[in-house]
């Protein structure tokens, strides 16, 4: 049998059912271990068997990179991936020989084994190993040896989770292993992201293609030094830092490599996934943020608003008014600077083509009423999505029109009302009927018209008070009583008793203290003072809001607060304010240090209103018979918005108390899809409406990407900003497309596929394996579909422990176990590797915590 060049050979991956993806070109049948096996032509024998769910140990392949004999370099590999093969003579490695017609491959044989343990021998060789061997290993902390190793010579922090550690406990470590000599190759820790150990480098070379072909950068190279223990090569960068060697940081090379060799020091192991593309993981409402960034950059503005709409209605007042957590998560901050994600939002949705509605989907009318009380962001998300699933939606306001804090309490120089009233229209396109200027008290009345179920976002109106003498006189109103009636244009005008006069006091340091001061300054008032009890470093306010303030001629005064407010009939202005100075003491709940008055520091000024910023509260209606805490908002099930009261959810700030609108949005799709399913549907809210594109996974090499600095969006001069039109202006096409393409693509690392690790012993949670255990004592762990760790606990019956946890198989899907005789201490001994892994406790401690767990 004549093997097929390795030219040809590429790696199979079976597609999964879920895809409904099917096979590429003919396929051959082959006999591997005895079991009937099909593939495509020309993929390696390896993936064939791994696909086939029959383990091979290897640690130069990976699923994501070609077979080490493509990738050039000369070395031979680390040849643990050998088998036999009928009709062939020696052995093969099974990376580098492709299948065949009628191949019969055997897998495991003395022989095999034997060869396998010569390569881990020689990989361990030059790689530190000591922990491996040490028969406390499971049990030790990492951080001090029993037996005085010295660090150079322990395995890396990475133990519990290494690819090396779990291939070599497979194989077998031979006693004729070398003892490693440690050589000082470089260790480079300062550097941004990464940490390098050459010192733990197998010279796998996965690296290298990953970077160099794959990614297609090309910033490392084969490295090949002189030691006393003789040549040592490993792969390293073309210069001598990642910056000079124009690395883009898209963690290809981290992702792959099977050791602690490479190591990001961003990302927390037990939140990989949220790490890794920590600007999706963070936006509230799970925007794919990476992919509408990355069709920005290639001025594909309809496409990136597809993307955005998948998960929210709203592109248009969110690219403006969204406080944008994905911004403080974005990877690129740990480089230089985040991007300007919102920003890249907007310029997309000003340049919406309206290909999402291609995939947008209506379901015929279902015969199902939902009553939506409160037209805010919340609200009219969750009536969004009902009537896309065909139910008969109505949306009650107790204003003249809808957008609820969008329109009411953000101004209109941040979000213009044309975009509030485009991005509206098209919930009222789906057949939502609005009945504005209707103030619903009572859910009764609701039932009785008819409808199944009910949805409150009724937002958070009332401000609180300030709690000092004079908070209730005229003209000391609180931040939404304030912004309601500026942007109705009803201060000064005769319908409301707030008059601006010369002089205004806001008091507080959040957002919405700067939306009240910059909005004092177009009413017209001359002199507006913004005034915070801490200093700027523990102000809440954005840094953008904060520089609009002082652009706009907004005076912030800190270590300040109101002690008393009084009537100044017969003086200049209509108030007197005192106040008192304040000097920052230790740290309180928040995590900010307390301000404290200063003894006899109080003064007095004139003042003419006086707007109380310092928290908003929700109306109370008791007729509503749901549940409220003490501070008025409504209770929720956090899953699905559920109220006490069945068929009646509730989100938005009633329930989060002053939040953003990104988090009112996703708590309006989170409840959308559960009164969907209390409605009879599926409860599937989830739409593709940009199917056909994705990541490209080869980056290129771009001289100057990584020290490309943040653009900013355009803003209109601040001596123009007399009336209420959008100060920002956004980004222009030539600097969106630029600034979109500083984008590190962090979720291309998410996608590399992972490697097959060696077969776990793992059984499912059933009577008949568990009937199997002995009934000694020892430990068990139950793990979750995912196979992720739930419970560790040590018992003195193991059978009859896990009989007690058959009911729980719901959730605890698998089970381990191993007897031990002194099953406390090994108890500990596991939870503790699972909290250096992992950086907690399991979700359950042991079966006391069951209960809470599942």
């Amino acid at each position: 049998m004549q093997a097929v060049q390795a030219s040809e050979i590429r790696w199979y991956k079976r597609p999964k059912a879920s895809v409904g993806a099917v096979e590429a070109g003919p396929t051959v049948c082959l006999t591997i271990d005895g079991k009937d096996v099909e593939a495509p032509e020309g993929v390696s024998l390896l993936s064939a068997a791994s696909a086939a769910g029959i383990y091979i140990p290897a640690l130069c392949a990976h699923p994501d990179l070609p077979p080490r004999s493509q990738r050039g370099g000369g070395s031979s590999g680390c040849n643990l991936c050998v088998v036999e093969i009928a009709g062939m003579t020696g052995m093969r490695t099974s990376c580098s020989i492709a299948v065949e017609a009628g191949m019969v491959v055997t897998t495991t044989s003395p022989a095999i084994e034997k060869l396998r343990k010569e390569g881990i021998a020689k990989t361990l060789g030059t790689h530190p190993h000591v922990c491996l061997t040490c028969p406390q290993r499971d049990g030790c902390s990492r951080t001090t040896c029993s037996f005085g190793n010295p660090v150079e010579q322990r395995c890396c922090s990475i133990f519990n989770s290494c690819e090396l550690r779990k291939v070599a406990d497979y194989v077998g470590i031979p006693p004729t292993t070398p003892n490693y000599k440690h050589v000082q190759l470089p260790v480079i820790k300062d550097e941004p992201f990464y940490d390098r150990d050459y010192n733990l480098c197998i010279d796998c070379r996965r690296c290298l293609p990953a970077c160099n072909d794959i990614r297609g950068v090309g910033c490392l190279e084969v490295k090949d030094v002189e030691t006393p223990q003789g040549k040592r090569t490993y792969v390293g960068t073309i210069a001598e830092t990642l910056v000079d060697s124009g690395c883009k940081f898209c963690s290809a090379c981290v992702t792959v490599c099977p050791t602690g060799a490479l190591m990001d020091r961003t990302l927390d192991p037990a939140r990989k996934e949220e790490t890794q593309v920590p600007c999706k993981a963070t936006c509230p409402a799970g925007i794919d943020v990476p992919r509408y960034v990355q069709l920005v950059g290639l001025g594909m503005y309809g496409e990136a608003v597809a993307v955005v709409r998948e998960k929210l209605p709203f592109p248009g007042i969110l690219g403006r008014a969204c406080f944008s957590p994905c911004e403080s998560a974005c990877r690129r901050k740990d480089l230089d600077d985040p991007l300007s994600i919102r920003s890249l939002k907007r310029i997309a949705a000003d340049n919406d083509t309206g290909l999402w509605r291609k995939h947008s989907i209506q379901l015929p009318p279902s015969g199902k009423k939902a009553a939506v009380v409160g037209a805010g962001p919340g609200g009219l998300t969750a009536a969004y999505y009902l009537a896309k699933k065909g139910h008969a939606v109505t949306v009650f306001d107790a204003l003249p029109a809808a957008g609820g804090m969008a329109r009411y309490g953000i101004p209109s120089y941040r979000v213009p009302l044309d975009v509030i009233d485009n991005e509206v229209a098209e919930v009222e396109k789906l057949g939502v009927v609005f009945k504005f200027n209707t103030r619903i008290e009572n859910i009764d009345e609701l039932m009785a018209q008819g409808f199944d179920t009910v949805f409150l976002g009724i937002g958070a109106q009332n401000g609180d008070a300030l709690g000092i003498p004079g908070d209730k006189l005229p003209n000391v109103i609180d931040s939404p009583t304030f912004l309601r009636a500026a942007t109705m244009g009803k201060v000064g005008d005769g319908e409301t008793a707030i008059v601006i006069g010369k002089r205004v006091a806001v008091i507080g340091g959040g957002n919405v203290a700067t939306d009240n001061a910059r909005s004092a300054r177009r009413l017209g008032a001359e002199v507006v003072d913004m005034v915070y009890r801490r200093t700027r470093e523990e102000m809440p306010a954005r840094d953008d809001e904060v520089q609009g303030c002082l652009e706009e001629k907004v005076n912030l005064r800190f270590l300040l607060a109101p002690k008393k407010i009084e009537l100044n009939d017969n003086g200049s202005s209509r108030l007197r304010i005192t106040y008192v100075k304040m000097e920052l003491g230790e740290p309180d709940a928040s995590g900010r240090r307390r301000p404290l008055e200063i003894a006899g520091s109080e003064f007095t000024e004139d003042v003419d209103l006086v707007i109380g910023a310092i928290g908003q509260r929700p109306e109370q209606f008791p007729a509503y018979s749901v549940q409220v805490s003490k501070n008025g908002r409504v209770q929720v099930r956090e899953d699905s918005m559920l109220t006490s009261r069945p068929g009646v959810y509730a989100g938005g700030d009633c329930v989060l108390g002053p939040s953003t609108l990104i988090e009112s949005v996703a708590q309006g799709r989170k409840a959308a899809a559960a009164m969907d399913a209390y409605l009879g549907g599926d409860g599937n809210i989830e739409e593709k409406l940009l199917p056909d594109w994705d990541t490209d996974p080869r980056i290129g090499r771009e001289e100057g990407f990584n020290t490309r600095k943040r653009l900013h969006p355009i803003f209109i001069d601040p001596a123009k900003r007399d009336n209420w039109d959008e100060v920002e202006l956004g980004f222009d096409d030539a600097t969106a497309r630029a600034e979109a393409l500083r984008c590190l693509k962090c979720n291309l690392a998410a996608k590399i596929e992972d490697m097959v690790l060696p077969p776990e012993s793992w059984l499912e949670l059933n009577a008949a394996n568990v009937a199997g255990v002995q009934t000694e004592s020892g430990v068990y762990q139950l793990l979750d579909a995912d196979k992720k760790v739930l419970v560790i606990k040590g018992v003195e019956n193991l059978r009859e422990g896990l009989e007690a946890m058959l009911d729980k198989a719901d959730i605890a899907k698998y089970f381990i176990w191993e007897d031990a005789p002194f099953f406390s201490q090994r108890e500990n001994q596991l939870v503790q590797a699972y909290m250096q892994q992992y950086g907690g406790m399991p979700p359950g401690g042991g079966a006391d915590e069951m209960d809470d767990l599942f």
